[in-house]
């Protein structure tokens, strides 16, 4: 039998026997691409840890009224990875933030950087954008509780900030993975396409970040930051949750 699909909810809004109407976009995701009808099961989740069951009672073009049938809490994982990225353009970035979620990462950083696609302004006006996206990738790998998409930073807040004496930096030059303390690999640094320029290298060499190889060849910015999502976080905490399909 195939499991019931997830949908987000406010937080607070969900207790046993209570009917409420999704708002807007979610009963639109219900009733169009997931093809809900009345009857139907469905879990509920506000991203901080709240799961609810919950049948279908009322589904219309655009709308989807549900009631509640059981409200269990989970406990915030432990701290996970971080992972702070040069800011990509378009998909890809939202691709980063998708994979992110699904890999169990804790927050994702946009990094103003001197080749990223975007400024720390327009990237301010992308975050809520990402949040979205993380918000919706939550529902396709049942995970209950919501990754953080920080406001973006320049490099040097980055390299001077609390990840200062936790980061590690994806460089094809460096050494592999498997050789630096899971102490130390608390916040993966990615850089953007094209990678950092000579300064910012140095000013990441200054800071004491060690550098990281992902692989035997170079590896584009989305690409590297979900290998080492992958690599780095199975490393990093019991913050990596698993998919349910």
């Amino acid at each position: 039998m195939k499991a019931p699909p997830w949908l987000l909810v406010a937080a607070g809004v969900a207790s046993p026997g209570r009917r409420i109407e999704l708002e807007p976009a979610e009963a639109r995701h219900a009733t169009g691409p997931l093809r809900l009808r009345s009857g139907d099961r469905v879990v509920l989740t506000d991203g901080a840890g709240m799961i609810a069951t919950a049948r279908l009672i009322d589904a219309g073009r655009g709308r989807a009224v549900v009631e509640i049938e059981s409200v269990d809490g989970t406990a915030r994982p432990g701290p996970a990875l971080t992972v702070a990225i040069g800011v990509l353009s378009g998909s890809a970035m939202d691709f980063v933030v998708q994979k992110s979620v699904e890999l169990g990462v804790e927050r994702v950083v946009p990094v103003s950087c001197a080749r990223s696609q975007y400024g720390l302004d327009r990237a301010s006006g992308r975050v809520g954008h990402w949040r979205r996206v993380g918000l919706q990738a939550l529902k396709q790998c049942r995970r209950p509780w919501a990754m953080e998409v920080a406001d973006p930073m320049s490099l040097s807040q980055v390299l001077i900030g609390d990840w200062s004496a936790t980061g590690v930096v994806a460089d094809p030059g460096g050494a592999a993975a498997s050789t630096v303390s899971s102490d130390r690999c608390r916040c993966l640094l990615v850089g953007p396409e094209g990678g950092f320029e000579d300064d910012e290298l140095a000013a990441i060499r200054d800071a004491g970040w060690p550098a990281i190889r992902l692989g035997p060849h170079v590896l584009r910015a989305e690409t590297a930051a979900i290998a080492g999502a992958a690599v780095i976080g199975s490393r990093v905490g019991d913050g990596v949750h698993s998919a349910d399909d």
